[in-house]
């Protein structure tokens, strides 16, 4: 036990003083309850202050020697270094790598993989023999042979090392929280400042009874328990000597010389070099947040700057998605047929038992789609829900982060109103998560997983189902799996972080033989959790003052569970479902080809017949489904959204005319029509011209160009003329297969992502892949401001038709455009 600890405390004095120090957050050797015979927490060292300071002495100024060498060689010839290191092929880069750091882990998070080696079937309990795994994570050779280095390169020689302390003792978090690395040394009533360029200041201890406000600033981890901040300096003193090596050994010939620090290379200056290595922010397509997070390790941290303008943008993309989810739900029979039947693949109830036998209430039973129905139509409207939830409290955030930006001090805790604004979005966050964590589960019944896993025989009167694989040593079950476990277990979500294993989980899904095997369903969900847990990881490195929100979340309790008062739909409406459906889930059953909608078939009389009859039976569901709810809740649904209710409230659905003969007219002129894609369609559709309505401006809201009148119309709106894109073939052919064109002579086909991606950069979008398969395109150079999403086509790389006609009336929906806008150059 420390030698400050060595006066007995009575058992209410030891009771008090943990309550105190739970409440404050304070972990490891510091809190009392940490400290029994064995513990986990228990120090390597208790040094003496004297020996504190000499450590950290030297320590920094071992490092700043080595900051200052890199920046000498960086401020000289980045330029070179870059272009050398391009130049060289993979396998030259991975050997380079290994000269400046002998056995480097080879593996993308190689904290990860030494976790699965070394917990196979049980909870690993002492130090790893992987200590540079769990300490350098981020040192590997997948990851820096690519631009990554000069990214870490350059970063770390402009930026002195205080600016990365925080961050390089996080990285080991994995192997602190998990104790597979030392316990770092441990000093009670002393403070380690990490501030400064000299030696002075990087690493300056200081006694709690010299500066009272060093141990809040300890606590609050704007500086420095002894023990992490040498931590930080251990770890640094790798760090420098290896990315100066790795300059040498780039520029091996000016070390032979002598020449590297002459005074005939001029200093380059820092935003000069910047731009040489971020070059993509000036492309239409913006860099994946796949490849953000995977180069974040290496760049300056931006943590002081929470970015609620692309978090804002972000929300209000995916919230315009659930409107238009549930407005095709209602709209397309297709659309509805498709979603319940993704629903009701991804149920483990739906996989056959060892003995080969259903599931006693599987596919074959109404109760089986019952359940499916009810999760398909809630899910819509519960996601529109809470997505609304979220875009409204970021825009609340904003507006007073606006309120209260010459009072954001760094020395000092956030305003209280703008705190507990961004304590309630934490919180909202974290209940998100749930539903995509829990649809995830039903991953190992998804058509390319489900030969890999069988279900044990039900028992009777029970409802929790048994699922395994079929062979766990199978190779499929050593990344993907093994992070899936990770996610569905509360502790061991903790123990990596949320966002490290959906950051781990992307990079393996570069893979395509990977890839393969996320079905479209399961990628949206994916999507979806992923985006919680970026936001949600943006708000946790909201630095100096995320340290102490476990604490205010303690405080301002009542005021937080408030923003639930708004989740109307979910505290309220929700139970009704299921009376709602009692009697019409066979009415919704996509069995029995109800719901054949072939939109992308020749136009006949018999297919625009089909798609009537369709329609026609998706609207009696749904009139049963209105006329239910408005019995049951005494209102229309979407009046029972609050203020969360559909953008489209109130308009008609879009129906098929009833089929007339066409009249042969004369043909146009040649130069008039578009030419129409050969390599991507075949066969012919005829199309019945459909008049034109002129788009009333709603700020980037529209009408379907071939839907019937709206309900009402804004009054006192003055019509807005569309304005006409000269787009090349390319991009010509995608609009003419996204969108109904009078008079165009192709039929159905397939547009390529790639040429999807180009055509909405040639109309002013720039475009940007979250995560899992979804797209933001956000608009630079039109008269509209909100940005829209896609799903990428998965696993295939081309958009099918009916999907991209779907794609056309979202666009429709949110810009007013139509097929008329498009026009060769």
């Amino acid at each position: 036990m420390a030698r400050d600890r060595t006066t007995p405390m009575s058992d209410q004095e030891y009771l008090e003083t943990v309550k105190k120090m739970d409440y404050l957050g304070v972990k490891g050797y510091y809190n009392p309850k940490n400290i029994y015979p064995g513990s986990p927490f228990t120090p390597s060292s208790e040094p003496s202050p004297a020996e504190v300071r000499k450590q950290a002495k030297f320590g920094s100024e071992r490092v700043l020697s080595d900051w200052n060498t890199l920046r000498k060689i960086v401020e000289k010839h980045s330029e070179v270094l870059e272009k050398r290191w391009v130049k060289k092929t993979r396998k030259k880069q991975k050997d380079l790598l290994l000269q400046a750091w002998p056995n480097m882990s080879p593996s993308h998070r190689p904290d990860f993989e030494a976790y699965r080696k070394e917990n196979t079937g049980r909870h690993w309990r002492g130090l790893s023999k992987y200590q540079e795994a769990y300490k350098w994570p981020y040192i590997n050779q997948h990851d820096l042979s690519t631009r990554s280095l000069m990214i870490f390169i350059n970063s770390r020689a402009r930026n002195p090392p205080s600016a990365f302390a925080r961050a390089d003792i996080d990285a080991t978090r994995l192997g602190t929280v998990g104790h597979w690395i030392e316990e770092p040394a441990f000093l009670m009533k002393y403070t380690l400042f990490m501030d400064g360029e000299t030696s002075e200041t990087y690493g300056k201890l200081v006694s709690w009874e010299d500066d009272e406000d060093s141990a809040l600033l300890m606590f609050s981890q704007r500086q420095f328990t002894p023990g992490d901040g040498l931590r930080v300096l251990e770890l640094q003193e790798r760090v420098y000597p290896f990315l100066v090596k790795c300059c040498e050994l780039i520029l091996h010939d000016l070390v032979e010389s002598g020449s590297l620090y002459d005074d005939q290379f001029p200093i380059v200056q820092a935003d000069a070099a910047a731009s040489q290595t971020d070059s993509s922010t000036i492309t239409e397509i913006l860099p994946s947040l796949a490849s953000i997070s995977a180069e974040a390790p290496y760049r300056l941290p931006a943590n002081l700057n929470l970015n609620l303008d692309r978090l804002s943008g972000i929300f209000a993309a995916r919230l315009s998605a659930a409107e238009d989810h549930l407005w095709q739900m209602r709209e397309d029979p297709g659309y509805f047929a498709d979603t319940v039947i993704d629903w009701s693949e991804h149920r483990n109830d739906r996989l056959l038992d060892t003995m080969g036998n259903p599931h006693p209430t599987g596919p074959h039973t109404t109760d089986f789609w019952e359940r499916v129905i009810r999760n398909a139509i809630s899910d819509a409207y519960t996601g529109l829900e809470t997505w609304s939830l979220l875009h409204k409290q970021v825009n609340r955030m904003l507006a007073l982060k606006e309120k209260y930006k010459d009072k954001i001090s760094y020395d000092s805790q956030l305003p209280e109103e703008y705190l507990v604004e961004v304590l309630k979005f934490k919180h909202l966050l974290v209940i998100s998560c749930e539903d995509p964590l829990h649809n995830l589960k039903n991953i190992q019944s998804s058509p390319p997983l489900r030969h890999y896993f069988t279900r044990e025989p039900q028992q009777p009167w029970t409802i929790n189902m048994h699922i395994r694989p079929i062979n766990e040593l199978d190779p499929h079950f050593h990344q993907p799996w093994g992070l899936l476990l990770i996610l569905w277990n509360e502790e061991q979500r903790k123990l990596f972080g949320v966002s490290n294993v959906i950051d781990a989980f992307e990079q393996i899904m570069q893979d395509p033989n990977e890839k393969r095997n996320l079905s479209p369903y399961m990628s949206h969900q994916f999507a979806d959790l992923a985006i919680f847990t970026r936001a949600l990881h943006e708000i946790e490195i909201y630095q100096p003052w995320a340290a102490t929100f476990d604490d205010e979340h303690k405080k301002h309790t009542k005021d937080i569970l408030k923003i639930f008062e708004d989740a109307t739909f979910q505290i309220k409406y929700i139970d009704h479902m299921d009376q709602v459906l009692k009697g019409i889930v066979p009415l919704a059953m996509p069995g029995d080809r109800k719901f054949d909608y072939p939109v992308d078939k020749k136009r006949t009389k018999q297919s625009t017949e089909t798609m009537r009859k369709a329609e026609a039976n998706l609207d009696v569901f749904w009139g049963k489904f209105d006329s239910n709810w408005r019995r049951l809740a005494g209102k229309n649904i979407d009046n029972c959204m609050g203020d969360h209710s559909p953008r489209h409230k109130g308009q008609e659905i879009q129906r098929t005319a009833p089929w007339v003969e066409p009249i042969k007219a004369l043909k146009p002129a040649a130069e008039s029509i578009p030419k129409e894609p050969k390599a991507w369609t075949e066969g012919k559709e005829d199309k019945l011209p459909v008049r034109s309505k002129q788009k009333v401006k709603t700020k980037g809201v529209g009408q379907s160009l071939d839907a019937e009148e709206p309900a009402a119309e804004a009054p006192g709106a003055q019509p807005d003329t569309q304005p006409t894109f000269k787009v090349d073939k390319s991009s010509m052919k995608v609009f003419n297969t996204m969108f109904f064109m009078p008079g165009q002579t192709g039929g159905p086909g397939e547009i390529p992502w790639i040429e999807f991606l180009r055509a909405m950069a040639n109309t002013g979008f720039t475009s940007q892949k979250l995560y899992g398969s979804i797209w933001q395109f956000t608009p630079t150079k039109l008269d509209v401001e909100r940005s829209i999403q896609f799903h990428e086509p998965h696993p295939a790389v081309k958009i099918r038709f009916t999907h991209a006609r779907r794609m056309g009336r979202r666009l429709t929906r949110a810009y007013g455009w139509h097929g008329g806008m498009f026009e060769l150059e």
